[in-house]
């Protein structure tokens, strides 16, 4: 069994009004040899916006905004703007993150050429309408998010995983502007791929993608959080899988147990109590720390060994096509 090393934690909120109620899910790469991180800030109103924080290595902050990065400008945002990822493709970087009005929760996105200036924004993921909660003025669409883009393009087309309860779902495209209302009314069944992963089929209620998938010769390793109810309660663990290379759908190793589930009290105690929820990495040779959201107070870290996680997938070959 290889668990996770946890390194503790990182951030934590400030009496700075933006963030004054807690820090969490961030979005973390390198950049011209620097570690940029971007993560969800948390007012007393429960409104989220997007802090920023450079790093002078991976558990080390060396400088911290003091005014939120961005903030919500839409009426999908008017509650704030939630847990981003973010990742580069042809020298474009994507921002993904979560537009939420109080009611709809919707994968949304933002480009930027020099992760100052963000431009683009959009909802990406389909707005289809269910039925309106008593007493609801808005329109309710069904939650689409854990919006998470692989890092780079696969058999020429951008690839992205979304999470419509229960599953991640997989939609490929040949360029993101296709990406609109007309596409997800053509293409709904035949783009939505669901990942069949291990923990969904062993009592997790619901999966969700977690850090942008690493890639490695072996296939690209996918960390990501299973909630389960347990004793009346949601847990959140993280779990790691192995998808192949050339079609990120298929799963061909995948952990049999989480490597990381709340045990500490930062992870068990806070405005959700039994939270892990990784959303982040960054490379250090064969070391990879992973950035994740401990009971949405804090942003903590652990670690693992990239060639010993790889050694323990290969012991864990898929083996059985799980029906959706």
């Amino acid at each position: 069994m290889l668990l996770f090393k946890r390194e503790g934690i990182v951030l934590q909120h400030t009496l700075l009004a933006f963030e004054q109620n807690a820090v969490m899910n961030p979005a973390v790469i390198k950049h011209q040899g620097q570690i940029h991180m971007f993560y969800r800030a948390v007012d007393m109103n429960g409104y989220s916006s997007i802090g920023y924080c450079k790093l002078s290595s991976p558990l080390a902050i060396d400088s911290r905004s003091n005014i939120p990065m961005l903030t919500g400008n839409t009426t999908a945002e008017a509650q704030g703007m939630e847990d981003p990822r973010i990742v580069c493709i042809d020298g474009l970087f994507f921002l993904s993150y979560t537009a939420f009005d109080g009611l709809n929760a919707l994968g949304s996105l933002l480009f930027s050429y020099d992760l100052v200036h963000f431009f683009g924004k959009r909802i990406l993921v389909a707005q289809q309408e269910i039925e309106k909660p008593q007493n609801q003025h808005k329109i309710a669409y069904r939650w689409d998010k854990n919006l998470v883009f692989f890092p780079r393009r696969i058999n020429g087309e951008i690839n992205f995983m979304h999470r419509i309860k229960p599953h991640i779902l997989l939609t490929s495209v040949n360029e993101i502007m296709e990406v609109n209302d007309t596409f997800w009314s053509q293409n709904s069944l035949k783009v939505n791929t669901p990942i069949h992963l291990f923990s969904k089929e062993v009592g997790a209620k619901y999966v969700g993608a977690g850090c942008p998938p690493i890639e490695t010769k072996a296939g690209w390793v996918l960390i990501y959080h299973a909630a389960y109810r347990i004793a009346e309660e949601i847990i959140y663990k993280v779990h790691v899988a192995l998808l192949d290379l050339n079609n990120p759908s298929e799963v061909i190793a995948e952990l049999p147990y989480p490597v990381l589930e709340p045990l500490t009290p930062y992870e068990r105690y806070g405005n959700i109590n039994n939270v892990v929820f990784p959303t982040a990495f960054i490379e250090m040779n064969d070391t990879v720390f992973v950035y994740y959201g401990a009971a949405d107070t804090c942003i903590a870290c652990a670690s693992f060994s990239m060639s010993e996680m790889l050694q323990e997938l290969f012991k864990h070959p898929k083996t059985v096509n799980y029906d959706a």
